[in-house]
């Protein structure tokens, strides 16, 4: 199999309930609850899998249960895991997300486990090299530095979920292709309170896109031909976890079609709004089908 789009990152089994309200110092009756994987690139590629790209995942996880869970969800979603680093006697990521009924808000609290970092020398340049995209989320940042590289020198575009100020991640910034950041990351980055500035300071180191999602306002992007902003799409949400994690594996289904920005844009709105409606992070995640006639219906 031609493995399309590869993400390379964090990845967990996210245990998540949805509660009345978030507790502090007291104690809540669980509405309902669910156990599924999760972490940013994960998300994305399991995404990208599902509307219809051929994927990989590059990660580490412990031989643990959490670690054969992880490696059970990407094989239901055909994720690819030949590339996935197995480390003996250590643990894998966990989260445990609290969802509030009323709003969708969320908060999570994680352990990245023990496994990580990944082994930067076990990652194949050939692999990398033979990829159409390659999505970081700036997690197991040595690897994912020498894979951009890699992929840079190769002609893959390489794409980044700026979400977190991590050590390093001032260089996968710098060799992105697409840079779509959190409003908390573009503003602590670049140092602007004002998105599009802080959109135009990470165009500035040759995008193809840069762009900020801001969750129920929408996003604001910036390409060589100008500013596109889009406004979220309206839906009745459940759950917000993993919208933005879903918003990037659509983007990057999207692009690799070859689909101007603005339809790329609309697609991964879309797929992000429609997995909004569902409990978890992967549960909603619709397929291509679902999204265009979302679309359609849109208007």
């Amino acid at each position: 199999m031609n493995i399309e789009i590869a993400g390379l990152g964090f990845a967990s089994i996210d245990y998540l309930c949805i509660v009345p309200h978030i507790p502090i110092d007291e104690k809540v009756r669980v509405i309902s609850r669910l156990v599924q994987g999760g972490g940013p690139a994960a998300t994305a590629v399991v995404t990208a899998s599902r509307l219809g790209a051929k994927t990989a995942f590059l990660g580490v996880v412990g031989d643990d249960q959490v670690g054969e869970e992880i490696i059970r969800g990407f094989n239901r979603e055909k994720v690819g895991t030949r590339h996935l680093q197995v480390k003996a006697g250590k643990e894998s990521a966990i989260a445990y997300c609290w969802v509030e009924q009323k709003s969708g808000k969320r908060s999570i609290v994680w352990s990245r486990g023990s496994a990580m970092p990944m082994d930067a020398g076990q990652v194949d340049p050939k692999f990398i090299s033979s990829l159409k995209l390659l999505h970081l989320d700036g997690h197991n940042t040595e690897a994912a530095i020498r894979t951009a590289e890699t992929a840079k020198a190769n002609g893959v575009i390489v794409s980044l979920d700026a979400g977190s100020i991590l050590p390093g991640i001032d260089v996968l910034v710098g060799l992105s292709d697409i840079c779509i950041a959190s409003e908390f990351f573009a503003r602590e980055y670049t140092g602007e309170a004002n998105i599009e500035k802080a959109v135009e300071k990470l165009f500035m180191t040759g995008k193809r896109i840069a762009a900020v999602t801001m969750g129920e306002k929408g996003v604001v992007a910036l390409t060589p031909d100008g500013l596109i902003k889009k406004d979220a799409f309206k839906v009745p949400v459940v759950d917000t976890t993993g919208a933005g994690d879903v918003f990037h594996g659509a983007l990057a289904y999207a692009y690799i079609q070859g689909w101007d920005v603005d339809k790329c844009l609309d697609f991964a709105g879309a797929t992000a709004a429609i997995k909004c409606t569902r409990l978890g992070g992967r549960t909603g995640i619709p397929e291509r089908d679902e999204v265009i006639n979302f679309l359609k219906k849109k208007g």
